[in-house]
């Protein structure tokens, strides 16, 4: 496992735990839900230095590092000190949904101020696609997105953030795409995920160009099937998308 792994008590975590304004009292809510949540420790290893603690992850309501339970590294996610959320309970209600039907990070646990659930290792998918040179890989990466954002719809579960999906896709190690962070999910608007990653995909300039050089498209043709999707979304548009994309 790389990396030191050091108790969640340990000071050289307190910032990371209470991040980014320490608060004894926040610091010690995050040590009792991480408690509660039967994490063993904390791993130092990461891209992102807070203090003497190292982060995988930083976004506007939470920071997430590696921790060990029952002896497998897990990511955790620690609600921020000045969240405006309350609790991470719902992303975490949602991404529990979400695993019903195979989609997103396994979740282990989940308290008001921590969520516990499976580290995918692997690189985003705005750099894989700059790295990536199989073209089977890539197809087999696009058509395993399309088919997730389509199980997302078909369950009626908006993930939110999609339409910019760069930070929101990971390539696995073993190539399978996996779509994360649920924190801007909602089962009561209306689902847009694979129109939003469409969007992304082919559409997005940056993206786009890259994905150009091992798939072909026409745009004019993308744009009719999409529009029949939203009008009567169903599994037969991605049918479609697939046999346009010859991802076969």
């Amino acid at each position: 496992m790389a990396g030191v792994v050091v108790p969640i008590e340990d000071g050289r975590l307190k910032a990371a735990l209470s991040y980014p304004h320490f608060s004894a009292a926040h610091y010690e809510a995050v040590l009792r839900d991480l408690r509660g949540l039967g994490i063993e420790g904390a791993i130092l290893a990461g891209e992102l230095e807070v203090g003497d603690a190292r982060l995988i992850g930083k976004g506007c309501t939470a920071v997430v590092c590696l921790g060990v339970i029952g002896g497998r590294k897990v990511a955790l996610k620690i609600r921020r000190s000045d969240s405006s959320r309350e609790s991470l309970e719902g992303e975490a209600s949602n991404l529990e949904y979400a695993n019903s039907f195979g989609v997103g990070p396994r979740l282990y646990g989940a308290r008001k101020n921590a969520i516990a659930m499976e580290h995918i290792s692997g690189k985003n998918f705005a750099r894989w696609i700059e790295a990536e040179s199989r073209t089977g890989a890539v197809r087999r990466a696009v058509q395993d997105i399309l088919g997730q954002c389509l199980a997302l719809d078909m369950h009626g579960l908006d993930h939110g953030e999609l339409s910019d999906a760069k930070k929101h896709i990971i390539i696995s190690e073993g190539g399978r795409a996996r779509i994360i962070d649920f924190e801007s999910a909602s089962r009561s608007r209306k689902c847009r995920n694979l129109t939003s990653v469409v969007s992304y995909l082919f559409y997005k300039e940056s993206v786009s160009r890259l994905l150009g050089m091992h798939l072909s498209w026409d745009r004019k043709t993308l744009t009719e099937i999409m529009k029949g999707y939203k009008a009567a979304p169903s599994e037969q548009f991605l049918e479609a998308l697939i046999a346009h994309l010859k991802l076969y």
